[in-house]
This record gives structure tokens, sequence and C-alpha cells, in this order.
């Protein structure tokens, strides 16, 4: 198979591409509580990175807890200003996952809502693996960088949202993040749905990789199928 072929996103796979079956994608469902788990460390990490950053980038920094205190009248007041802030910055980030998605293949994708968010799917299509890494963790990255960048320009009655949101959006990055490290073990030449099913060139094989990327990619696979037999029996 040409190098051409393997890099564009495709509505019919080569014929020597079969199902990955090691790796099910309804298990990593059944546990995605521990996407939540993940993402409330990330967030806890990420919020005290940002603070120290935006203490060394600007003197003036006085770390609030977001209007949360004075009143009652005056708390109540204080949340829709954070709501709206927090919905255009997940929906900035579903729009780019949608974007990208769009400019490789061609096809509008959807966006869907399930597991406690929102997920863009584009049914019958399979991106290669590099391509699905872009789509997976350009939100994470162009937001996450904007972010920083806002921390040198924004006044500094903002600052404390301006950490804020970029943590949110961190945080509700950590499936994006655990799912592309997962992804990068797996060889370059893999095709992936947005559903989550892997798709491998058979004459290569699936573990045509390095061994430590084999071995880890060992480790997640056994802890997901152990994740989801006590998920079972709970």
């Amino acid at each position: 198979m040409s190098r051409n072929v393997r890099i564009k996103a495709t509505q019919k796979l080569p014929s020597t591409y079969i199902l990955y079956d090691k790796f099910k994608p309804s298990k990593w469902r059944k546990t995605h509580w521990v996407f939540w788990v993940f993402g409330i460390a990330l967030a806890w990490a990420s919020y005290s990175v940002l603070r120290f950053i935006a203490q060394a980038l600007r003197p003036d920094f006085q770390a609030s807890p977001l209007g949360f205190t004075g009143p009652i009248l005056e708390r109540l007041g204080s949340i829709p200003v954070i709501i709206l802030p927090v919905a255009v910055v997940l929906t900035v980030h579903e729009l780019i996952h949608f974007i990208l998605l769009w400019f490789f293949t061609g096809h509008r994708p959807t966006i869907v809502a399930g597991n406690g968010g929102f997920a863009v799917r584009l049914p019958n299509w399979y991106i290669p693996r590099d391509q699905f890494l872009l789509v997976n963790l350009a939100p994470f990255c162009i937001i996450s960088l904007v972010g920083l960048l806002s921390l040198l320009v924004v006044p500094q009655r903002y600052l404390s949202l301006a950490v804020f949101l970029a943590t949110i959006n961190i945080a509700g990055s950590a499936a994006d993040i655990v799912s592309s490290v997962y992804i990068y073990l797996h060889s370059s030449s893999i095709y992936l749905e947005t559903e989550g099913t892997i798709y491998f060139d058979r004459p290569i094989g699936p573990d045509s990789v390095l061994k430590w990327k084999l071995h880890v990619r060992s480790l997640i696979e056994a802890a997901i199928a152990r994740l989801d037999t006590l998920s079972e029996v709970g």
C-alpha cells in the first residue's frame, strides 16, 4: 500500500485491514468514570501550575474564588458570569474537533451527547492515526496556548477567570489526552473510527511497534479489562 493512501481519511478501508479485537470501545465507555477521576486530578494540577505561572508573569495577580464570596445574592448573581464563559470554552473545544475532522474528510461531522458530555462523531469514516491524534489534541493545545497568552494581557480583575477557564479546558481534555496516549502506542498505519474502533494492516500486524510501546499498551488494555470486570461485578 502506498503512503498516499495511508495518510488520507477514507470511507472504504483497504482490503488488507481488519478489526483490532484486543481493544473494545465498549469497555472504555463502561469505565468512563476513570476519566472523571483523572480529569479532577488534572484540574487540580493544572490549576496549581497556571496559578504559579500567572503569579510569575503578573506581579499584580491575586488569586480569588471567582466571586463566590460575599452576600448570598451576590454569589447567586455571579453563577451565570462563570457558567457562560465555561460554556463558550467547551463549545470552542468541540468546534475545533469539528473543524479539523471536517477538514480531513470533507464531510460535516455531528455532535452527540454521552457520558456526561459532548463528542464529535463522523460514522462510516476511517481516520489515519496521525490525523486522529491531531483532531484529538488540537483543542487541548490551542486553547491552553491561548489561555497562557491571555495571562499577559487580560486586566488584573479577570486573571483568576482566565486561569479557571484554562483549567476547565485542560480538565475537559482528560479523555482526549488518555486516548491519544493509547492511540500513539499503535503503529502509524492504523485507521480509527470516531466511535473508537481500531483497524490494522494485517500484513504489518498490530504489534509492529517498539517493545516499550507494546508493553505499555498491554498494561493499559489489561487495566481497562480489569476495570470492566469490576464494573460488571459492581
